[in-house]
Protein backbone atom coordinates (compact mmCIF):
# COMPACT_ATOMS: atom_id res chain seq x y z
CA UNK A 1 0.00 0.00 0.00
CA UNK A 2 2.81 2.41 0.83
CA UNK A 3 4.10 2.16 -2.77
CA UNK A 4 0.66 2.90 -4.24
CA UNK A 5 0.25 6.00 -2.08
CA UNK A 6 3.71 7.21 -3.10
CA UNK A 7 2.88 6.75 -6.81
CA UNK A 8 -0.51 8.40 -6.35
CA UNK A 9 1.17 11.47 -4.82
CA UNK A 10 3.74 11.57 -7.62
CA UNK A 11 1.01 11.18 -10.27
CA UNK A 12 -1.05 13.94 -8.63
CA UNK A 13 1.98 16.25 -8.48
CA UNK A 14 2.81 15.50 -12.13
CA UNK A 15 -0.77 16.35 -13.16
CA UNK A 16 -0.59 19.60 -11.18
CA UNK A 17 2.71 20.49 -12.86
CA UNK A 18 1.19 19.79 -16.28
CA UNK A 19 -1.86 21.94 -15.49
CA UNK A 20 0.35 24.85 -14.34
CA UNK A 21 2.49 24.54 -17.47
CA UNK A 22 -0.60 24.63 -19.69
CA UNK A 23 -1.77 27.83 -17.96
CA UNK A 24 1.67 29.40 -18.47
CA UNK A 25 1.66 28.39 -22.16
CA UNK A 26 -1.81 29.92 -22.62
CA UNK A 27 -0.68 33.18 -20.95
CA UNK A 28 2.42 33.32 -23.16
CA UNK A 29 0.35 32.57 -26.26
CA UNK A 30 -2.04 35.40 -25.40
CA UNK A 31 0.85 37.86 -24.87
CA UNK A 32 2.53 36.88 -28.14
CA UNK A 33 -0.72 37.16 -30.13
CA UNK A 34 -1.52 40.54 -28.51
CA UNK A 35 1.93 41.91 -29.26
CA UNK A 36 1.87 40.60 -32.84
CA UNK A 37 -1.58 42.07 -33.43
CA UNK A 38 -0.54 45.47 -32.12
CA UNK A 39 2.72 45.54 -34.08
CA UNK A 40 1.59 44.01 -37.35
CA UNK A 41 -2.11 44.75 -37.85
CA UNK A 42 -2.42 48.31 -36.60
CA UNK A 43 -2.47 50.74 -39.48
CA UNK A 44 0.22 53.37 -39.84
CA UNK A 45 -0.65 57.09 -39.87
CA UNK A 46 1.70 59.93 -40.80
CA UNK A 47 2.01 63.10 -38.77
CA UNK A 48 1.70 65.85 -39.73
CA UNK A 49 -1.06 65.05 -42.20
CA UNK A 50 -0.65 68.37 -44.04
CA UNK A 51 1.88 67.62 -46.80
CA UNK A 52 3.27 71.16 -46.67
CA UNK A 53 4.04 70.93 -42.94
CA UNK A 54 7.20 69.36 -41.53
CA UNK A 55 8.85 69.41 -38.12
CA UNK A 56 12.14 71.32 -38.05
CA UNK A 57 14.83 70.04 -35.68
CA UNK A 58 17.73 72.41 -35.07
CA UNK A 59 20.98 71.34 -33.40
CA UNK A 60 23.02 73.50 -31.07
CA UNK A 61 25.54 75.67 -32.94
CA UNK A 62 28.32 73.64 -31.27
CA UNK A 63 29.13 70.37 -33.01
CA UNK A 64 27.97 67.19 -31.26
CA UNK A 65 25.66 69.12 -28.92
CA UNK A 66 21.89 68.65 -28.79
CA UNK A 67 19.64 71.54 -29.70
CA UNK A 68 16.43 72.33 -27.81
CA UNK A 69 13.55 69.88 -27.58
CA UNK A 70 10.98 70.49 -30.35
CA UNK A 71 7.32 69.55 -30.10
CA UNK A 72 6.65 66.80 -32.65
CA UNK A 73 3.15 65.62 -31.67
CA UNK A 74 1.07 68.01 -29.53
CA UNK A 75 -0.88 66.83 -26.49
CA UNK A 76 -4.55 65.96 -26.99
CA UNK A 77 -4.08 65.25 -30.70
CA UNK A 78 -4.12 61.43 -30.81
CA UNK A 79 -6.95 59.99 -28.68
CA UNK A 80 -5.52 56.46 -28.34
CA UNK A 81 -2.30 54.82 -27.13
CA UNK A 82 0.30 54.81 -29.92
CA UNK A 83 3.93 54.19 -30.80
CA UNK A 84 6.26 55.89 -33.23
CA UNK A 85 6.77 53.32 -35.97
CA UNK A 86 9.26 55.28 -38.08
CA UNK A 87 10.33 58.75 -38.99
CA UNK A 88 11.29 60.32 -42.29
CA UNK A 89 13.79 63.04 -43.03
CA UNK A 90 12.29 65.44 -45.53
CA UNK A 91 15.26 67.56 -46.45
CA UNK A 92 18.29 68.81 -44.62
CA UNK A 93 20.34 71.99 -44.55
CA UNK A 94 23.46 70.13 -45.83
CA UNK A 95 25.34 66.85 -45.71
CA UNK A 96 25.90 65.70 -42.13
CA UNK A 97 25.60 62.97 -39.51
CA UNK A 98 22.52 63.18 -37.30
CA UNK A 99 21.60 61.88 -33.85
CA UNK A 100 17.88 62.24 -33.07
CA UNK A 101 16.23 61.54 -29.69
CA UNK A 102 12.50 61.30 -28.91
CA UNK A 103 10.90 61.84 -25.49
CA UNK A 104 7.53 62.33 -23.81
CA UNK A 105 8.17 65.93 -22.78
CA UNK A 106 10.61 68.83 -23.19
CA UNK A 107 12.43 68.05 -19.92
CA UNK A 108 12.62 64.25 -19.92
CA UNK A 109 14.04 62.24 -17.05
CA UNK A 110 14.18 58.55 -16.22
CA UNK A 111 11.97 56.45 -18.48
CA UNK A 112 10.46 59.43 -20.34
CA UNK A 113 12.88 58.96 -23.25
CA UNK A 114 11.31 57.02 -26.13
CA UNK A 115 14.48 56.20 -28.04
CA UNK A 116 17.03 57.49 -30.50
CA UNK A 117 18.51 56.98 -33.98
CA UNK A 118 21.80 57.94 -35.58
CA UNK A 119 22.22 58.25 -39.36
CA UNK A 120 24.13 60.07 -42.11
CA UNK A 121 22.67 61.93 -45.09
CA UNK A 122 24.09 63.73 -48.09
CA UNK A 123 22.91 67.27 -48.92
CA UNK A 124 19.11 67.53 -49.24
CA UNK A 125 18.95 63.82 -48.44
CA UNK A 126 15.93 61.82 -47.45
CA UNK A 127 15.76 58.74 -45.29
CA UNK A 128 13.04 56.61 -43.74
CA UNK A 129 14.15 55.13 -40.45
CA UNK A 130 12.20 52.43 -38.66
CA UNK A 131 11.81 53.06 -34.98
CA UNK A 132 10.61 51.06 -32.01
CA UNK A 133 9.64 52.72 -28.78
CA UNK A 134 7.47 52.30 -25.69
CA UNK A 135 3.85 53.32 -26.06
CA UNK A 136 2.75 56.91 -25.73
CA UNK A 137 -0.49 57.15 -23.78
CA UNK A 138 -3.60 58.55 -25.41
CA UNK A 139 -3.42 62.32 -25.88
CA UNK A 140 0.28 62.27 -24.97
CA UNK A 141 2.81 64.56 -26.58
CA UNK A 142 6.14 63.68 -28.19
CA UNK A 143 9.26 65.85 -28.44
CA UNK A 144 12.50 65.40 -30.38
CA UNK A 145 15.93 66.96 -30.53
CA UNK A 146 18.98 66.58 -32.74
CA UNK A 147 22.73 66.96 -32.63
CA UNK A 148 24.96 66.88 -35.68
CA UNK A 149 28.62 66.50 -36.50
CA UNK A 150 28.75 69.98 -38.05
CA UNK A 151 26.59 71.60 -35.40
CA UNK A 152 24.71 73.76 -37.88
CA UNK A 153 22.66 71.41 -40.05
CA UNK A 154 18.89 71.43 -39.55
CA UNK A 155 16.63 68.55 -40.50
CA UNK A 156 12.92 68.35 -41.32
CA UNK A 157 11.07 65.22 -40.20
CA UNK A 158 7.66 63.61 -40.23
CA UNK A 159 6.70 60.60 -38.09
CA UNK A 160 4.61 57.51 -38.72
CA UNK A 161 2.58 56.26 -35.76
CA UNK A 162 0.72 53.04 -35.04
CA UNK A 163 -2.17 52.54 -32.71
CA UNK A 164 -1.02 50.53 -29.71
CA UNK A 165 -3.60 47.87 -28.96
CA UNK A 166 -3.06 46.46 -25.52
CA UNK A 167 -4.49 43.96 -23.08
CA UNK A 168 -3.93 43.31 -19.39
CA UNK A 169 -1.35 40.66 -20.32
CA UNK A 170 0.65 43.06 -22.46
CA UNK A 171 0.40 45.91 -19.93
CA UNK A 172 1.84 43.65 -17.23
CA UNK A 173 4.63 42.50 -19.54
CA UNK A 174 5.57 46.03 -20.59
CA UNK A 175 5.43 47.39 -17.04
CA UNK A 176 8.23 45.05 -16.04
CA UNK A 177 10.38 45.95 -19.06
CA UNK A 178 10.20 49.74 -18.77
CA UNK A 179 12.98 50.81 -16.45
CA UNK A 180 14.80 54.05 -15.92
CA UNK A 181 16.95 55.54 -18.66
CA UNK A 182 19.31 54.36 -19.97
CA UNK A 183 17.92 50.86 -19.64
Amino acid sequence: MGGATSHTRKDYQTLQDIAETLVEIEDLHTEVIDEWYSAELSRTRVYPQDISTVILLTPDAVANTFGNWTLVIPANLIPFDYTIHSFQSEGVGGADSFFVQFALNAAPAGNQYLGEKRFTLGGAGRARLTFSCPKVTANGSVYARVKTAAGTTTINITVAIKRFITTAHMDALLATKRTTWPW
